[in-house]
């Protein structure tokens, strides 16, 4: 099927000259010299520079630079990184729908599995926020990045949304390779992951309209599950929750840099993604194209793969008072309580500490 859609070339990979090109902005950049110093300690500014502009596409960076990003945050911010299901990834295209926990490393854990194992790295959907960090957009089209714009009136959404669905398809039945998009707008932050439906309806939308079920198998769709030990931002989650409901909440200036930031240096703890079995076709008709019925398809997938934590038991017994003895251990329990007292002496906000624990416990049933 032949698609006819706007010109996505603005969102492609850097290629040829623009690549190279990209790559001299990368080196004389200001955060070059501390950047290579924390994912190349062994080599000199003298000895890494050649290798960098030595490199001539989007693949070879990412198999050279990014993957020792990923290598450093693993190692310094990770007790343990362990994945499963990489038997429902094959060479072919596929849409990753993943749950949604921290606004980068849930992406960038993802590309690094697919990467070690010489698989393609999929076409990332990124808010257009993340764009105020210095050297985003030049990021971006180095990692497949494709920033979608959340804001303006409703038909500037429309618009946008339109556009996303004719990108995703035209990656994964056009180009025949991967993309990647998390499950709803925003990082869960009540320690639910539910897909939204209408992303559900927006991925269908630029296929066939007569056959919602076959418009969505065509994207062979993949739920990705990634559960972490200790929850990026859990804090600053927390207290978001809490001013909204408080009132109508305008985030600062810079508070997703920030979010970023924590979220990439903050201690995670033992750390699994799964990769969840495929929703075929047969599933989708059974369920003749009802978006919500998907929607919860891939909620079941994401649910029985989610790993469980001493950490989760915890918050689970404080907040139903249901005993999961055996969980977890006496130590386990003292430092989750005092990472709640620690937390709550940063944050006098009324209900604070009860969102805290939802975060955690929320994902026992």
């Amino acid at each position: 099927m032949q698609l006819v859609m706007e010109d996505f070339s603005s969102y492609y990979p850097y290629e040829g000259q623009e690549f190279k090109e990209a790559m001299r902005q990368l080196v004389e950049s200001q955060y070059y010299a501390q950047a290579a110093s924390l994912l190349f300690p062994e080599l000199t500014l003298e000895e890494l520079t050649p290798k960098v502009l030595a490199l001539t596409d989007v693949d070879q960076f990412q198999g050279y630079v990014m993957i020792r990003a990923c290598q450093f945050i693993i190692r310094n911010t990770m007790a343990e990184f362990t994945y499963s299901g990489l038997e429902h990834v094959g060479e072919g295209p596929c849409l990753f729908i993943s749950n949604h926990r921290d606004i980068t490393v849930d992406a960038i854990m993802t590309e690094y599995v697919l990467i070690s194992h010489q698989l393609k790295s999929s076409h990332v959907v990124i808010g257009s926020n993340l764009y105020e960090m210095p050297l985003m957009e030049q990021m971006a089209r180095l990692n497949k990045m494709y920033a979608f714009k959340r804001d303006g009136n409703q038909k500037e959404l429309y618009k946008s949304l339109m556009g996303l669905s004719h990108y995703l398809r035209h990656i994964v039945v056009e180009k025949q390779e991967k993309a990647w998009i998390a499950q709803r707008g925003g990082r869960t932050k009540d320690g639910l992951d539910h897909t939204d439906p209408a992303l559900i309806k927006m991925i269908a939308r630029s296929g066939r309209q007569d056959s919602p079920d076959q418009s969505l198998a065509e994207m062979n769709i993949i739920p990705i599950s990634i559960s972490y030990e200790w929850e990026p931002c859990d804090a600053l989650k927390a207290r978001e929750t809490c001013m909204r409901k408080q009132g109508p909440y305008r985030k600062a200036p810079g508070e997703d840099t920030q979010s970023i930031l924590s979220g990439i240096n903050e201690f995670k703890g033992r750390v699994h993604l799964a990769f969840c079995q495929p929703i075929g076709f047969h599933e989708l008709a059974s369920v003749g194209g009802d978006f919500d019925a998907v929607a919860h398809i891939i909620d079941q997938r994401i649910g029985q793969n989610y790993r469980l934590w001493p950490n989760n038991y915890i918050a689970h017994e404080l907040l139903a008072g249901t005993s999961h003895t055996g969980s977890y251990t006496a130590e386990e329990k003292a430092r989750f309580m005092r990472h709640l007292d620690e937390a709550c002496q940063k944050c006098d906000i009324p209900g604070f500490r009860d969102t805290l624990v939802q975060i955690y416990g929320a994902a026992v049933h």
